[in-house]
């Protein structure tokens, strides 16, 4: 078949990568690995003599939160949207909200307003929230796009004494969306000024939106530090065994499952099920997954077990019961195999230590504490 001019001139257009502008957050590699890749020097490279024509140029230029990719043929309007088919009858539903007053909040999410910086001891914490809804343009209703935000892309650099955070728009049907109305950017920078010295950072990102950067002030707080809660990651794929499996109910459902660091009591039972590797403890360390007829189950301690009850008590997966002894007086616990989820919680319950799940993950001892709540009734 004859090639045509057309043809022969698209072959020749590409991509490049301005070096003075790549800030190394990697979007263009993970989104586009056939036309770039990461270099040595910590910089993305068009790879030689890529095929151009792979991906739509608009879109590909447009992951970049730093304006550093440049296509040297003309730019055609972004793909997304123009295949996508309309909703029928989307105009009604576009009328409800026609001319409806724009969230501020999440106006000021999408130019990367909302963070704070609080200083903590040893480390400055700086938390930035996420747009979590899509705005209401009209082409959202269109072409039936989601109402809740799907996750941004971001980038956490330090350049002396600023740490500066990049955000943008990630999945390529919403950023067809972006630069649709007057206050939708497709990405955003905030520069936060550092000062006082700093020793690094830890930076995580979690299934709201939501980014929690630790600047250390104390070289020996970087060292030690821990995160407040165990951490589900961007290989989650929404399965849900995590949260059937987590004895307080710190995991709620999203397009990333979340947990809730106010209810986490890092015990690992949700990274030991998790089959997709994609739960860090709170060390940033991916627990490992254990096949779930290999999950170690609860073992009591006949001899050191005073049947108290408040392994039985403190057990949300009803795997514990108890039993007369054989001398048909006292009672011990004893444990329901098929229920036991390794949680281990009662184990830190136990003040005999009567009880234990041999697995290698430890949280902090709540024994007397917990027995004292049990009591008290508060």
């Amino acid at each position: 078949m004859t090639e045509t001019i057309a043809d022969t001139v698209k072959k020749a257009e590409e991509f490049a990568v301005d070096p003075q502008l790549c800030i190394a957050c990697d979007a263009c590699c993970v989104d586009f690995p056939e036309i770039f890749y990461m270099g040595d020097d910590a910089k993305a490279h068009a790879i030689d003599d890529h095929d151009s024509s792979l991906y739509n140029a608009r879109t590909v230029v447009d992951v970049c939160p730093t304006a550093a990719i440049s296509f040297s043929g003309e730019l055609p309007p972004a793909e997304d949207l123009s295949k996508l088919e309309e909703v029928p009858g989307w105009e009604v539903e576009w009328a409800k909200w026609r001319g409806a007053p724009e969230d501020k909040v999440e106006r000021d999410r999408r130019y990367g307003r909302d963070y704070s910086v609080t200083e903590e001891d040893g480390y400055l914490e700086v938390a930035v929230q996420f747009p979590r809804r899509v705005p209401a343009v009209r082409d959202r209703f269109r072409y039936g796009l989601p109402e809740v935000m799907p996750m941004y892309g971001h980038h956490v650099i330090q350049d002396g004494n600023k740490l500066q955070i990049y955000g943008w728009v990630r999945d390529p049907k919403i950023r067809a969306l972006t630069h649709t109305s007057s206050s939708f950017p497709g990405q955003f920078v905030i520069e936060v000024e550092l000062k006082r010295s700093t020793f690094g950072y830890q930076a995580r990102f979690d299934g709201h939106n939501k980014l929690t950067v630790a600047v250390f002030t104390d070289p020996d707080e970087r060292a030690a530090y821990e995160w407040k809660s165990h951490f589900i990651t961007e290989a989650c794929t929404a399965c849900s065994i995590c949260e059937r499996v987590c004895p307080t109910n710190a995991i709620t459902s999203g397009e990333i499952y979340y947990i809730d660091p106010e209810l986490c009591i890092n015990c690992s039972v949700c990274g030991i099920y998790c089959p997709f590797h994609a739960i860090d403890d709170n060390r940033q360390v991916t627990v490992d997954y254990i096949k779930p007829k290999q999950v170690p189950k609860a073992v009591v301690h006949e001899e050191l077990c005073t049947g108290c009850e408040f392994c039985v008590d403190v057990c949300p997966f009803e795997a514990l019961k108890m039993e007369l002894c054989d001398d048909g007086f006292n009672r011990i616990a004893v444990v329901i195999d098929k229920n036991c989820t390794s949680c281990k919680l009662c184990e830190q319950v136990c003040i005999k230590d009567a009880i234990e799940v041999p697995r290698v993950q430890e949280f902090d001892d709540i024994g007397m504490s917990f027995q004292n709540y049990l009591v008290d009734g508060h």
